[in-house]
């Protein structure tokens, strides 16, 4: 055979197998293997890189390169991933007869699975920019991990094709971005929580001595940052554990420009939706100015494994929307119990507040109604003065112009120890 037909047949070979799945699966895992080894945490605010476990958690093993690369990964296969199952919905199309597909085309339906895609990519162009602004923090620390962090660009690069495991939850993240940042989401459904909040702390504690709050379960952050805005003599840690809701939160509290985003949360909802308009109805996000309070602390990591660090005079736990997230509640109310140890001996005590529903999700260990939940820290020692069912109503996530009106009653109390 003649040898330049051996070398096209050659580089024509090469070219596929890189460009295969199966060659870029194989780059994926390699480079992931090579961060998992180099045992690289993440210490936050600021997103920086250290071989060290953050001294605020014990293990490390939330907030560390490997949960990061998966969230970036997630972030940036959000539009192929939507668009992909946008797409089936004209596959599905194709099973009808044709008198059929003109009719639908007829009334707008064919378009309006195109508007769709449309919002999918205006949502993309958020996710996109939150993903940027954290991959643009590890420039600045190229001279001390030059290895670890070109890797990690080169694995986002190459798995542009490959789904993060989190992927599907990236919808929900920026919605949650909305709800905090939009206007209107923000009065209806977090403005409420926060005013109960400042009402019991007005009421209820002294916090004229050193304070801490803790917001753990913070989402998108904009109550701790009300909260900092409003006590500014009172330190404010806000926690997160999932990265998908941190990466958003950091974005929002170190917003450095005047640029102009907005979201579409219902585009995807086909169901309970009247019109295409609402369905594809844009909402913009009223990002905070560049001047993040100081006395506001966002870290990304593990409540439970969460420590103060120094000694208070008053620490009061925020949970909001939170303690029915747990796999096991026990853990959650002897960590809140636990930071008695970081109050001063004298007169220091540790307050809680709650609000939210008890909505239990996925194989919960133990899933307390009201009752038992006050008679537990009863037990435990906790002196409650304040418990109200509110019927209200609580929105989450509310689609008020579409067919269906999701609303909790929500479980709020204040008890100290």
């Amino acid at each position: 055979m003649d040898k330049s037909v051996v070398i096209i047949c050659l580089t024509f070979l090469m070219s596929y197998v890189i460009r295969s799945k199966w060659f870029k699966k194989l780059i994926l895992n390699f480079n992931q293997t090579s961060l998992h080894t180099s045992e690289l945490n993440i210490e936050t605010p600021g997103f920086l890189l250290t071989r060290h476990i953050p001294q605020r958690f014990q293990t490390g093993s939330v907030s560390n390169v490997e949960t990061l690369q998966d969230t970036l990964l997630s972030l940036l296969n959000y539009r192929q991933y939507e668009s992909n199952r946008n797409d089936r919905l004209m596959d599905r199309l194709r099973t009808l007869s044709t008198d059929r597909i003109n009719t639908l085309n007829q009334i707008g339906y064919v378009s309006k699975i195109a508007q769709v895609q449309n919002s999918i990519s205006k949502n993309s162009m958020v996710v996109e920019t939150v993903a940027q602004h954290i991959i643009d923090k590890f420039d600045s620390q190229m001279d001390k991990f030059p290895e670890e962090i070109t890797n990690m660009k080169q694995l986002l690069t190459l798995g542009q094709r490959a789904q993060g495991t989190q992927t599907h939850r990236v919808q929900e993240a920026l919605s949650h971005l909305c709800r905090d940042y939009n206007s209107e989401f923000n009065e209806r459904e977090v403005q409420p929580i926060i005013r109960y909040i400042k009402k019991v702390m007005n009421e209820k504690m002294d916090t004229s001595g050193k304070t801490l709050l803790v917001v753990p379960g913070s989402g998108a952050g904009y109550i701790a940052y009300n909260l900092a805005e409003t006590f500014p003599e009172i330190d404010v840690t806000s926690i997160e554990f999932s990265g998908l809701m941190y990466v958003c939160q950091d974005y929002a509290l170190s917003n450095d420009s005047n640029t102009s985003l907005s979201v579409r949360p219902f585009a995807q909802h086909y169901s309970g939706q009247r019109t295409c308009d609402l369905q594809n109805k844009e909402f913009k996000l009223d990002l905070l100015p560049a001047n993040k309070p100081s006395n506001l602390t966002h870290l990304w990591g593990d409540f439970t494994e969460y420590e103060p660090g120094i000694k208070y005079d008053t620490i009061v736990v925020i949970t909001a929307y939170f303690i029915d997230t747990a796999a096991n509640m026990f853990d959650y109310i002897n960590k809140i119990k636990s930071l008695k140890k970081s109050v001063n001996k004298t007169n220091g005590t540790v307050h809680w507040i709650n609000a939210g529903p008890l909505k239990y999700g996925t194989q919960p260990i133990i899933q307390l109604n009201c009752n038992e939940i006050s008679e537990y820290i009863k037990l435990k020692g906790w002196e409650q003065d304040c418990i109200e069912i509110d019927t209200s109503g609580g929105d989450y996530l509310t689609n008020r112009e579409g067919l269906y009106q999701g609303q909790y009653t929500l479980y709020k109390f204040h008890t100290k120890l």
